[in-house]
Order: structure tokens, then C-alpha cells, then sequence
């Protein structure tokens, strides 16, 4: 809302020198003049130094608002709504991603250790498979060697 008055808007306190003739006449206020204006007591409402106002107006009146603008701005405004919303529905979505895939990672760790176990345990019946199979091999040459020196005696 624009006040063409140059008074605040309502419920905003202004400091005392806002209303001096020599703020209105564009002076600045000598620090005697500011010290009239008194301590600001905590929990009232907050007081305004207002250094700089248009010299009319105008300058902001809505008519000299470029609506184009606006509205391009508006745009954008909402395409980086609609980006944010999507990033945001991204980062959850592999952040899900990333829970499934560590449960995943877990359990094919658990099957990994199982495999190595499996394999250790079929390794060591192996060696003692060969282990058998050599005995069994050496006490099978040895009876075919007592057969043959038999057959000959």
C-alpha cells in the first residue's frame, strides 16, 4: 500500500524526527534532535528510521510496475517452486534408494560370508577326500604288488 502522506503504515512507530520540519525539508537532524526521540522500551513495537523517500510518489505507484515483468517473474518464481518440489521428491526418492539398496547390500554380504563358509568347509572335505583317495590308492598298489609276487612264487 503507498501512503501518500509520508506517514507509516499503521501500527509501525516512526521516530520523532520523521514529523520535524526539518525532515520534511529534506535537513538532516542534529544529534540533539535525535535524542528526542527516547529509548525504545523492549516488547513495544519496533521504531523506523526512515533515511531516504522518493521526492513523489509516483515512483511506486502501480501503474509505472512493468505487469510483463511481473508476470515473467512470477514464472520463474514458480518454475523454481516446481524444480525445488521435484529435487526435493528426487532426494527422497534415492534417499530410498540408498535404505533398499544398503538392506540389499547387507544381505548379499550375509550370502557372500555364507558362500566363503560353504567354500572352506567343501575345500577342507576335499583334502580329506584326496587324503582318503591316496591312502586307499597306495594300499591298492601295494595288494596288486603282493597279487603279482604271488602269482609268480
Amino acid at each position: 500500500k503507498i501512503f501518500s502522506n509520508n506517514s507509516p503504515p499503521p501500527g509501525v512507530r516512526t521516530a520523532g524526527f520523521l514529523k520535524s520540519p526539518s525532515f520534511q525539508t529534506g535537513e538532516y537532524a542534529t544529534d540533539e534532535e535525535e535524542d528526542e526521540v527516547g529509548p525504545v522500551l523492549p516488547g513495544s513495537d519496533m521504531a523506523i528510521e526512515v533515511f531516504e523517500l522518493p521526492e513523489n510518489e509516483d515512483m511506486f505507484s502501480p501503474s509505472e510496475l512493468d505487469t510483463s515483468k511481473l508476470s515473467h517473474k512470477f514464472k520463474e518464481l514458480q518454475a523454481a517452486e516446481n524444480e525445488k518440489v521435484r529435487w526435493e521428491l528426487e532426494k527422497t526418492q534415492l534417499q530410498q534408494n540408498i535404505e533398499e539398496n544398503k538392506e540389499r547390500m547387507l544381505k548379499l554380504e550375509s550370502y557372500w560370508i555364507e558362500a566363503q563358509t560353504l567354500c572352506h568347509t567343501v575345500n577342507e572335505h576335499l583334502k580329506e577326500t584326496q587324503s582318503q583317495y591316496q591312502a586307499l590308492e597306495k594300499k591298492y598298489n601295494k595288494a596288486k604288488k603282493l597279487i603279482k609276487d604271488f602269482q609268480q612264487k
